[in-house]
């Protein structure tokens, strides 16, 4: 780590590079304080010396209490840096068009993010769900839920299965109850997905399949696009060198430094890959349909 650091900081010598740490003064991560509680105080440490290392500036770790509060210190540019849910950026790119993803994870099956899917029965007619009970893994007014519904209205689908029809179960795993036990006619679940699959597989049809329901008995009527997996994301105005160090670092820590990649992501396995505004097109035209405010990345 200490190498990659050196390399980082010989790497962009001069009076400008100099200019852009004394500017910053402290790099500042923000976190929402339930990832916080996943790690002890000799963890944080170490994360905070591997940032440190890699920027040449001392790491604060600035904790917000949740999400909403993390998009906005991010908005109001109170962190410099941030781990992400895919819907986390879009919220905050809309409120100031200020963040810039970075990286973002890679499942350890080599999956970029997952695909929101509705699975119906063999027997319903796919093109007119009007009458058949769908239901949504839980309360429709929660963001879980609205993230395969908004996808659903997005597509040329959206008008088979009206919203004012779904059905709460609850949770994924109580749709999928009711599935099995025949007293709903479909559910929206996911797959993993890198884009290039050619046959959907895993997440909730893996799960029906442990469960002993068989393939033939039900069939996928829709699939999103790909939804990317939550994005690293900083000021959009941080230095450019800052920027290229910190995507060096993320893209190339899962080898480098495996211990401390597990503190940053313990959840996907697969290291960082590079991405930008482009790659988040879907989530910020889905809070779009929430919310009806139009922003164009």
């Amino acid at each position: 780590m200490m190498l990659l650091g050196a390399i980082a900081i010989m790497g962009f010598g001069g009076t400008a590079h100099a200019d852009w740490r004394k500017e910053m003064g402290r790099f500042r991560i923000g976190v929402a304080a339930p990832r916080v509680a996943e790690l002890n105080p000799a963890e944080i440490s170490k994360l905070k010396a591997a940032y440190a290392t890699a920027l040449g500036v001392p790491v604060d770790l600035v904790v917000l209490p949740d999400i909403p509060a993390l998009i906005d210190a991010q908005a109001t540019e109170r962190v410099d840096y941030a781990m992400e849910t895919s819907a986390a950026y879009a919220a905050a790119y809309t409120a100031c068009e200020c963040v810039e993803p970075l990286v973002a994870p890679v499942g350890a099956d080599g999956s970029l993010g997952i695909r929101s899917i509705l699975l119906v029965r063999s027997d319903v007619d796919a093109q007119n769900l009007k009458s058949a009970r769908i239901a949504l893994p839980s309360d429709a007014n929660k963001a879980p839920a609205l993230v395969p519904v908004s996808a659903y209205m997005l597509s040329d689908k959206g008008t088979a299965a009206p919203h004012d029809n779904f059905i709460n179960a609850g949770s994924l795993e109580n749709a999928e109850k009711l599935f099995a036990a025949g007293k709903i006619d479909g559910f929206f679940g996911w797959v993993p997905a890198n884009g290039d699959e050619k046959q959907p597989q895993g997440g909730t049809l893996a799960r029906l399949s442990e469960q002993g329901i068989d393939q033939d008995s039900y069939r996928i009527a829709w699939e999103s696009s790909l939804l990317r997996y939550g994005p690293h994301a900083v000021r959009a105005n941080l230095a450019p060198d800052a920027k290229l160090i910190l995507r060096r670092f993320l893209v190339s820590l899962s080898s480098s430094d495996p211990e401390t990649y597990d503190l940053i992501d313990r959840v996907h396995g697969g290291g960082f890959v590079a991405v930008g505004t482009h790659d988040y097109r879907l989530p910020l035209k889905m809070l779009s349909a929430m919310t009806g405010q139009t922003k164009e990345l």
